[in-house]
Formats: structure tokens, C-alpha cells, sequence
């Protein structure tokens, strides 16, 4: 019994050390937003012609909603995740207008094969971008449908 019990708090101890990094998503305050700027980027490349600005806070708490919950594991190799992945739907949440030159307050990326990449630049202060532990392709699909973004 006692083998039993000490391999079972090992087992315990272990799994505890491989998850350190897996957390689910947790968005405190989803009518922080007024603004959403969407922008697509094809091969690297970001264009006007491909960019949306959402001004309608349901539709923005509703995108935020969505994604609460995901399993997200913490990432340094943004723009290795970013490579390669085809297009990319950058999705940036502003407090007030969305200019050029302001920082959103939280950011994050949707690939095109249903991978979520969160960015830097979070309104609760993360230190480093989380990308989803699974891929969600039939969730970005939604995204697309609720924001409208036909292109």
C-alpha cells in the first residue's frame, strides 16, 4: 500500500510539473471595448483593403465571450507560431477610438487552420503571449460570421 501511495503522489507531482504552463483563458471585464479593429494578413503582408473597424459593443463582448475559457499554454516564439500559418486575422480591443498610433488594449490573432495566438499586450498585464492548446477552426469560422468579415 505504501508503494502504491507513493508512486500515486508521484504521478500527482509529475502531471502538476507538465501543466505549469496550461491555464484557461479568463477575461474579467468584456465590455471594456468600444472598438474592434480587424485586420487580415495574407503571407505577411497586412493590407487596407482587408481591415474592419466594429463599433457595436455586442457584437465585441460576444467575440470575447467566445474565446473565455479556451486551455491556452504560454508561448515565447510568437512569430515562429505566426510563420508559415497562411493568413491571419489580427483582432485588436480598444477603449474609445482605434487610431494608428494607440496601443489596443488586448489583442489576438486568428490562423487560419483554428489556432488562437493571444498577444503581449493584454489588459490584465500578461508577461508573454498564450496560444490555444487546440486548434479551433470551427470557432473562428463563428468569429468570422458574428463580425462579418468577408474577406
Amino acid at each position: 500500500m505504501k508503494y502504491v501511495s507513493g508512486l500515486l503522489i508521484g504521478i500527482v507531482v509529475l502531471l502538476s510539473a507538465c501543466s505549469g504552463n496550461n491555464s484557461t483563458l479568463k477575461l474579467d471585464d468584456k465590455r471594456f471595448a468600444d472598438t474592434l479593429f480587424i485586420q487580415k494578413v495574407e503571407n505577411g503582408s497586412p493590407s487596407e483593403e482587408k481591415s474592419k473597424i466594429v463599433s457595436d459593443k455586442d457584437k465585441i463582448e460576444k467575440i470575447l465571450t467566445m474565446v473565455e475559457g479556451l486551455n491556452v499554454e504560454k508561448t515565447d516564439n510568437v512569430l515562429e507560431k505566426l510563420k508559415g500559418e497562411g493568413n491571419v486575422y489580427m483582432l485588436g480591443f480598444f477603449e474609445g477610438k482605434a487610431t494608428p498610433s494607440k496601443k489596443g488594449e488586448y489583442a489576438f490573432n486568428l490562423m487560419e487552420n483554428g489556432t488562437i495566438l493571444f498577444g503581449l499586450n493584454t489588459y490584465d498585464n500578461q508577461d508573454s503571449a498564450s496560444i490555444t492548446t487546440e486548434k479551433h477552426p470551427e470557432l473562428t469560422k463563428e468569429i468570422k460570421q458574428v463580425l462579418e468579415i468577408e474577406f
